[in-house]
């Protein structure tokens, strides 16, 4: 379907709305029925209306604005009973005046003209209340629509693009490629000319911050000043393009987009590491990957077929939220939040719409249901994820990054770890051949040999329980008091209400590679919650790291080793629940291997079968501190450490011989302590207390996994997207409320932009082949728009955010179009969109562009003239430690601490043991491009937080750009760039021995990329001097002004030289062109 946009007369209008052409104030008479007459009698109004009215680029607007919050397309809002989103809605409802809404070619007869006219307070629409009102011009636009015959058109951005045709130009001579014939066509309807080239000097300096965001050196605006010959312009493009700044450049970006930190966010705000997924944004950039699999990646990354580390590693996109670590969160409430900011992000970054407003009920505006909301949220619910966090540290799924030598290293260890297992199993199958444990005498009770803990509570009373164990520690009583029972042998504790619980210090600090077991008899009193029987699994700060024994809200039986919930940890549980009010023996072993099966559960002295629940522990279950340091923990009897208040974790109930073993012990050892005996525990017998043989083997077994346990606690891991096994059911939420589910949906796309065609699978993956399909309006429009507005500041449709009915319309919507397709054509090829922008005359335009035409053109709409707005907060930092010979090129690597005023983090709070101080890194760390500096959500960068950029809490696709006398003073005072100046001022000294002018003339160039003027050199000159005459009088402010900024003063230079030429540079780093581009 075509949008026509290539025959529509656009009226070019100021950003206010208010036309360029003054109105004459009106008095017009419009009778009740007769709302036609005289709407066109003002010259003005008949001047201004459009031959032809169009519903999408005149109609539409206005309704939108001034209509759709009462009969637009949420139906829960709608007055009435009119709907004028649609034409069905606006033709064919009968109202309760039994006239009709809109009656094409009549607008005497049509109850909106009526309404939109009337004087009546009681009578006009829009109403008085909702201080929205509609202009003669307005009005007179809406009548001569309806007498063309209100012709309805779909939204022009949920129309798919077509390839317009190439505009016809009247200067032939002017266009470098068909971008600037469509520019052209329009300048040329509105009566203008384009401007002039823009001078080699500024056009440089432009197209290198736009495509590297860095300023050319000296020897490159050189070379491109003496190269005269075809092409010269072109191949600096291509040089750009092939740079590793390129990637940088572009990541800086896509940073915003994706709300990249390095911090959770929220209270806590802690540590995460997530930098080497900003490397593989970097990378994929340089490699000029498919935008479609570059987004693909990113969204679905781990759902391709045999998908690689690298496309895992892509999915990391979706992980970059912020995350609570609050103690006293709802884990659900947050969990679906972090689900709903995906699905938002999703809809901002690639189709450009506000869909989070459909998020507790229909989109006011914009033709989305809250139900299509949450299908669309239904592909990023089923994650394995939680909705607290730890202080610090990343939160599953995470993927592993080993370096190339780390997993060279592991592959060796692991390799040992399966020979030996081999070997061990090997070993019992010989013996079992040759018969060899056929005799093996029985034991009639269990050795004491590595039993850590024994608690017969046979002597419970006061603080204090006797631990019967060699060396082992006593227990100490928590909450209440433990009170004695009769129990299976003797006396038992019994914890009640009062919440009582032993704690025992150094006891049960087992790795994973530990083979240990666990028996106790139990009488639990009740069922219904998670209750701890014995471990010392942490709460949310070590993301429950450690071990536990527990029953489960249906009392099932439940062993957990974890490193980090919910990715890095096993799960068993019993099939059978434990009885209430009866007493049970219960027991499990482990053999050290990390995994579900080596744990064996059991019941009254019998193995029984078990569930694997979860089977990913692959690091270390030892406890830690805050700093993720080695620490004792005490194990806990009776409560767990998450217990944040209720019954949760509380074990309630009778408690009776608790024997903890370092070992792993036999099934007849779990018969005997169970008063039982079992058949066929022969073989296990003897390998285990007869067959050294096999005992070493388990010896060397160990050993070799404490190996690998050491070489995988130092590899880094990174947040990234993984679904769960099983699908979990997604909701309409009631007001975008958590606990007030209504009907389940499917995961789908809203019915406006295309539903998923039935080839594609309903996951992440087939949302992103969703996306890319050929009928979708408007992915392919929002890229372009976007990267358009990289390098004009204003994207051809000025609201990147909002593609909607509320969003601005295209100033060039067959240019937009034409791109689109192009984009679409060249596979989605990024380099080949941003070389035709920046090949292009109308990206080539000089910027001074004569008063006249700014007056008439303020934001540049037209794009009668070339780009010039100031340069980002990263390009203003790196620009001046470019200048200055102090910027540090080093691709990728961990974030960066700059210079920052002292005491910032601690005021946001002492949760993050990591992040409670500000610690400022040394040497070349201080000198990295911007893009590297370690963003704290709470505390972002301050210069750069000066200069606009955002504090990555959500997704942003388009900045703010403000001017503020703090600029002035952050480029004044701040130490990077008073570091900075005194850097530019001895490196002028040496690359330019002698002649002051010719040294600040040097300077000027470094940080402007043209050469100064006359008058600019006499002004620095002068300035040189009268400095260094106070310098030299006063050797106490050179010392101060040295002490800035960790680099050494150059001896060599004379000092007072130096201060004087360091004012000089602070001058010309504060010049408008060292901060703008023109």
């Amino acid at each position: 379907m075509r949008s026509g946009f290539d025959s529509i007369n656009l009226f070019f209008v100021q950003p206010s709305g208010k036309s360029l052409i003054r109105l004459a104030p009106l008095c017009i008479l419009l009778l009740v029925g007769a709302c036609s007459t005289n709407l066109e009698s003002d010259p003005d109004i008949r001047a201004r209306l459009p031959e032809r009215v169009d519903y999408n680029f005149h109609i539409q607007p206005l309704l939108s604005d001034r209509c759709y919050a009462c009969h637009g397309p949420d139906d829960n809002a709608r007055e009435a009973d009119l709907h004028l989103y649609t034409e069905e809605g606006a033709l064919a409802a009968k109202l309760q005046s039994g006239g009709y809404a809109i009656v094409p070619k009549r607008p005497g007869r049509s109850e909106l003209m009526r309404r939109i006219t009337s004087s009546d307070p009681e009578t006009v629409m829009p109403p008085p209340e909702s201080n929205l009102t509609l202009s003669d011009y307005e009005i007179a636009l809406i009548n001569r629509w309806i007498e063309q015959g209100a012709e309805w058109k779909p939204h022009w951005a949920f129309i798919p693009p077509t390839l317009p045709p190439i505009p016809s130009v009247q200067d032939d001579m002017w266009p470098e490629n068909d971008i600037d014939r469509f520019v052209l066509a329009r300048i040329e309807r509105e009566g203008l000319i384009p401007s002039e080239e823009s001078d080699q000097e500024r056009l440089l300096r432009r197209v290198t911050l736009d495509l590297t965001g860095l300023p050319p050196t000296l020897e490159e605006i050189d070379d491109f000043l003496n190269d005269n010959t075809p092409g010269s312009y072109e191949r600096v493009v291509d040089r750009l393009l092939d740079s590793e700044a390129y990637g940088e450049r572009m990541a800086t970006e896509w940073m915003d987009l994706s709300r990249y930190a390095d911090s959770h966010g929220y209270h806590a705000d802690g540590i995460r590491t997530m930098w080497p997924w900003r490397d593989w944004v970097i990378k994929a950039f340089n490699e000029n990957m498919p935008y479609d699999e570059f987004v693909t990646w990113q969204l679905a990354g781990d759902l391709l077929p045999n998908a690689t580390r690298e496309q895992i590693l892509a999915t990391g996109f979706h992980r970059n939220h912020p995350m609570t670590a609050e103690g006293g969160v709802i884990d659900e409430e947050y969990r679906l939040e972090y689900v709903a900011e995906r699905t938002n992000t999703t809809a901002q970054a690639f189709l450009g719409l506000t869909m989070e407003c459909a998020r507790c009920h229909d989109h006011k505006f914009d033709p989305v249901s809250q139900a299509e909301y949450f299908q669309l949220s239904a592909f990023f619910n089923n994650v394995n994820e939680l909705g607290m966090t730890g202080d610090d540290g990343n939160a599953g799924p995470l993927l592993m990054m080993p370096t190339p030598e780390e997993e060279t290293v592991l592959e060796q260890k692991r390799d040992r770890i399966e020979h030996l297992e081999t070997a061990l199993n090997a070993r019992a199958e010989e013996i079992k051949q040759k018969g060899l444990h056929a005799d093996v005498p029985m034991p009639g009770n269990v050795p004491d040999s590595e039993l850590v803990s024994y608690f017969p509570f046979d002597q419970t009373s006061g603080e204090v329980t006797p631990n019967m164990a060699p060396g082992g520690k006593e227990g100490k009583t928590g909450g209440g008091t433990l009170t004695s029972v009769e129990g299976q042998l003797g006396k038992a504790a019994n914890f009640d209400s009062d919440y009582d619980f032993l704690q025992v210090d150094e006891a049960g600090n087992f790795e994973r590679i530990d083979p240990f077991s666990v028996a106790v008899w139990i009488r639990p009193d009740t069922s219904g919650a998670y209750t701890r029987i014995v471990g010392n699994a942490f709460h949310k700060n070590t993301y429950w790291r450690g071990w536990e024994v527990y029953l489960d809200s249906l009392n099932h039986l439940s062993v957990r080793l974890i490193h980090a919930l919910p990715h890095n940890y096993l799960h068993v549980r019993s099939n059978e629940p434990v009885a209430v009010d009866d007493w049970t023996h219960t027991a499990f072993t482990y053999d050290g291997s990390s995994r579900a099966d080596g744990v064996q559960l059991y019941l009254q002295g019998q193995r029984v079968p078990a569930r694997i629940e979860y089977d990913n522990l692959y690091k270390s279950i030892l406890p830690v501190d805050g700093l993720y340091k080695p620490t004792s923990r005490p194990m806990r009897i009776g409560r767990s450490y998450r217990a944040f208040g209720g019954d949760d974790g509380i074990f309630m109930g009778d408690m009776d011989e608790l024997k903890i073993y370092a070992r792993q012990l036999t099934a007849s050892d779990i018969a005997i302590l169970a008063n039982t005996s079992v058949q066929g525990d022969e073989l296990a017998v003897f390998l285990n207390y007869y067959d050294q043989h096999y005992r070493e083997l388990l010896r060397e077994l160990k050993e070799a996994r404490a190996e690998e346990e050491a070489a995988v606690s130092e590899v880094m891991e990174v947040m990234v997207m993984e679904e769960m096994d099983e699908p979990r059911p997604t909701h309409v939420l009631e007001r975008g409320l958590y606990d007030q589910p209504r009907e389940q949906v499917s995961p789908g796309t809203p019915l406006v932009l295309g539903s998923l065609s039935d080839d594609v699978p309903p996951t992440r993956l087939g949302l992103a082949q969703w996306l890319f399909s050929p009928e979708q309006p408007l992915t392919a429009r929002v890229t372009v728009n976007r990267y358009w507005m990289m390098f004009f500041e204003q994207g051809l449709v000025s609201t990147p955010e909002d593609f909607g009915n509320q969003g601005a319309l295209p100033s060039h919507p067959a240019l937009l179009d034409y791109l689109a397709v192009s984009f679409v054509n060249s596979g989605y090829d990024l380099k080949a969109l941003v070389k035709s922008i920046v090949m292009s005359a109308t990206y080539r335009q000089s910027s001074l562009a004569p008063t006249e035409l700014q007056e008439l053109d303020p934001t540049n709409l037209l794009l009668a003239r070339g780009p010039r707005h100031r340069l980002s907060a990263e390009m203003v930092r790196d620009n001046a430690l470019a200048a200055s010979g102090l910027l540090v090129n080093q691709v990728g690597g961990p974030s960066v601490k700059p210079y920052q005023p002292p005491g910032l983090w601690i005021e946001k709070g002492n949760f993050s043991q990591f992040l409670l101080h500000y610690k400022q890194d040394e040497g070349e760390a201080l000198y990295r491009r911007s893009l590297y500096t370690f963003i704290r959500r709470t505390s972002p960068p301050p210069t750069m937080l000066v200069f606009d950029a955002p504090d990555r809490s959500t997704c942003f696709v388009r900045r703010q750009n403000t001017n503020t006398p703090l600029q002035a003073l952050v480029l004044m005072n701040d130490p990077q760039f008073v570091e900075a100046s005194r850097a530019l001022a001895e490196r002028v000294q040496r690359e330019i021995p002698g002649d002051i002018a010719l040294q600040i003339e040097h300077g000027f160039r470094l940080a402007t990329g043209r050469h100064p003027s006359e008058k600019e050199v006499e002004l620095m000159t002068d300035l040189h001097a009268q400095e260094k005459v106070r310098f030299a009088e006063n050797p106490a402010d050179i010392d101060s002004l040295f002490a800035v900024g960790e680099m050494i003063a150059d001896a060599s230079l004379d000092r007072a030289n130096t201060a004087a030429l360091t004012m000089v540079a602070q001058l010309i780093l504060n010049h408008d062109e060292a901060y703008t581009k023109r």
